[in-house]
């Protein structure tokens, strides 16, 4: 099993995690400020290319939908608004290509230093998890601009998430996506044109034959925004 998750989102929790914590272990295996500063600095280029794809990949179902709705909807249906482009911000200073190989050296290292134990790997997490998979996923919301709602979650290498939503005067939680990686962007245009809603998340892993496994996550919820 790679340490190295495959999965996009579960890749940047791992990133996150392994930058935060070098810092703490750089004495014991001589790594210099700068070589923990770049590590630093490639866990924002990694998140600024993952979720700014992301951030695209919405911005062109968007203008699928405009288009669809503009060449094809029946006769009577209201011109619809002009698709906002999600902003994706600015590259970080020093970006440096070749992230994921630049890590994997910097691991090969740690681990032939003499200082390396398993358990410094494990919480680095560069060696095999030791805890099993949960029963239910851990979701997080986070409310962008022009009504977006940014879900994020670890899939702890199962196929696929079935996310549930509830929004504004609505009683029951209705799906609204079946995702296989994170994150995944809720676009949809509020009930009321122009107004906040407050949106409610769930969501509970897909087996690979395509059958619900564990239990929903917490609900969670943010307020949707022009």
């Amino acid at each position: 099993m790679d340490y190295i998750p495959t999965r996009l989102g579960d890749l940047i929790v791992w990133m996150a995690n392994f930058a935060t914590k070098l810092s703490g272990y750089a004495s014991a295996f001589g790594l210099s400020a700068a070589e923990v500063a770049q590590v630093s600095t490639d866990r924002q280029v990694l998140e600024f290319a993952i979720n700014g794809a992301q951030i695209r990949q919405t911005d062109a179902q968007e203008w699928t939908r405009f288009r669809d709705t503009v060449l094809f909807a029946p006769l009577g249906t209201p011109m619809p608004s002009l698709p906002t482009p999600g902003n994706v911000g600015t590259l970080p200073t020093g970006a440096l290509a070749s992230i994921v190989p630049r890590v994997r050296a910097l691991v090969q290292r740690l681990k032939a230093h003499p200082n390396y134990t398993t358990a410094i790997g494990e919480d680095l997490g560069i060696e095999p998890p030791s805890v099993s998979m949960p029963d239910r996923p851990t979701l997080r919301a986070r409310a962008e601009t022009n009504f977006r709602v940014r879900l994020t979650f670890t899939m702890y290498r199962m196929p696929m998430l079935e996310i549930q939503s509830r929004r504004g005067s609505e009683t029951e939680f209705t799906t609204i996506a079946f995702d296989t990686s994170s994150p995944y962007v809720d676009g949809r245009a509020p009930l009321e044109a122009g107004r906040p809603e407050i949106r409610e998340y769930r969501a509970r892993y897909i087996d690979r034959n395509d059958q619900p496994i564990g239990d929903w996550s917490d609900v969670v919820s943010t307020t949707a925004k022009p």
